[in-house]
């Protein structure tokens, strides 16, 4: 029996970790024959309610601080790895990283080699105005020769509002034909494909699009289940 165990840092938003461990499970069924409950992984998810930086720096140095904490307090654990169950608190990975001895899963790296397995060279990216102003996912894709095309500033506040809609619960149709009219404009500014970088995204996007869609919360379950069954 595998007892290694799955450490998530949660709560950003809660909604999009709820989703998360929820795939986490499906994928087990549906990828690694998971049927009775000792063939499911054994998951901690530390759901933290670290203040907002889904659009300005204010209060990243207070979240940092409370996110280190609960690093420390899950490295006295014999985890198998741990990661971040949001797409904007990436900007703080290299710090944690310093301070941990398990090593993390970086959700926009997995992403990366996910559309680099695609052979895609431009992608559309919707994300939080943090996410795209810290260039977390342009910067792994150039260098990996991946262009990015990014949402314009007024598409970017609008994002921003989904995303704080979904944070509170709110799953609205116009918000997810919103969604849609935003990818459409990537796709004809020549994206080939969108990343849903924002863990809260997948939970309102349209599940069927004319373009391949990179969720980041299923591209990070998988990594993980792939690290805890093999």
């Amino acid at each position: 029996m595998n007892r290694k165990i799955i450490g998530i840092l949660g709560g950003m938003g809660p909604e999009a970790s709820n989703y998360l461990y929820k795939t986490l499970i499906d994928l087990s069924i549906k990828y690694f024959n998971a049927k009775n409950n000792d063939d499911f992984p054994e998951v901690i998810i530390h759901s933290i309610p670290v203040p907002d930086f889904i659009s300005s720096d204010r209060k990243r140095g207070e979240a940092l601080k409370m996110l280190l904490e609960r690093v420390q307090q899950l490295n006295r654990i014999d985890l198998l790895c741990l990661s971040i169950a949001c797409n904007t608190a990436h900007v703080l990975l290299n710090d944690l990283r310093k301070h941990s001895d398990v090593p993390f899963v970086s959700m926009i790296d997995e992403v990366v080699q996910a559309v680099r397995g695609n052979n895609h060279k431009v992608v559309g990216l919707l994300g939080t105005p943090s996410t795209i102003r810290y260039k977390l996912y342009q910067k792994a894709l150039e260098a990996n020769e991946i262009s990015t095309i990014i949402p314009d500033d007024m598409q970017i506040k609008i994002l921003e509002q989904v995303i704080r809609n979904v944070l509170a619960g709110k799953l609205l149709k116009q918000d997810a034909q919103t969604l849609t009219k935003i990818a459409d404009s990537l796709k004809k500014r020549g994206a080939k494909g969108i990343i849903l970088g924002c863990t809260e995204l997948p939970l309102i996007f349209p599940s069927r699009y004319s373009l391949r869609v990179y969720r980041s919360v299923e591209i990070l379950a998988l990594a993980l289940l792939r690290r805890y069954y093999k």
